[in-house]
């Protein structure tokens, strides 16, 4: 157990020397390339362990082993487990994003219709992968005020994301005070972890249909409610 600790965190010497070892080429491949590559064997293996066994339960020497890479290639790029860690959210979240905006792309600019569609990807997403649903709704919390600190930005890039959304929506409405559509939108991200967190712990069980008219409802009567309010105080104005 001891040695399993002090091998997480860690960084042994040897990561000096393959650092200075950047600019040999090995088979006509650079170097840099290599080290991007191991990189990415890391973050991949950091997805099947952390998502696969837990965060708390892994160790470098598991992430090593998951990747075929010794520990003197893991400390080339990362810190310790929580580095990796940090990477492998980075990772999963834009993962979920590109999936959700590629479906996007084509759809007609009905909010209703949007975030119908939307809410489907991302639950679709996640079921696809539980490991990807893991580690971006149940390891991340509680590991650090780093972790948490990258958490929320994530939530807040989403809830970004919706406004950008909604807002072109309301026309030249706009919402009154105290409304604000910033607190609106991380509201309704709220709700989705909240809701993929849950069905994630009950392993799948509830029908996806199920979940996303569920949060369809909110979203379509948030959304409703803010286009009514906005245009009933954009006409009281006028």
């Amino acid at each position: 157990m001891s040695v399993e600790i002090a091998s997480k965190d860690k960084k042994p010497k040897a990561a000096a020397t393959a650092r200075a070892e950047s600019g040999r080429r090995y088979r006509g491949v650079s170097e840099e390339v290599r080290r991007t590559e191991r990189r990415q064997r890391f973050i991949e293996a950091g997805l099947d362990v952390f998502g696969g066994r837990g965060y708390h339960s892994s160790t470098v020497r598991s992430i090593c082993a998951s990747a075929g890479l010794t520990e003197r290639y893991f400390y080339e790029s990362f810190e310790n487990s929580e580095d990796l860690l940090c990477a492998v959210y980075h990772a999963c979240v834009q993962r979920l994003r590109e999936h959700m905006l590629a479906a996007l792309i084509e759809v007609p600019k009905e909010p209703e219709l949007m975030a119908r569609i939307a809410l489907y990807q991302v639950f679709e997403c996640v079921r696809e992968d539980p490991r990807l649903a893991r580690i971006l709704f149940v390891e991340i919390l509680g590991v650090s005020h780093r972790v948490d600190a990258l958490y929320r930005t994530s939530v807040a890039d989403f809830s970004g994301l919706l406004v950008r959304l909604v807002l072109p929506m309301l026309g030249d409405s706009k919402l009154p005070e105290p409304l604000d559509a910033d607190i609106l939108a991380n509201a309704l991200i709220g709700a989705i972890v909240t809701s993929a967190g849950r069905w994630l712990l009950l392993e799948f069980r509830t029908p996806i249909d199920t979940v996303v008219e569920n949060l369809h409802m909110i979203f379509t009567c948030v959304i409703r409610q803010m286009i009514s309010v906005a245009d009933a105080h954009s006409s009281s104005a006028g």
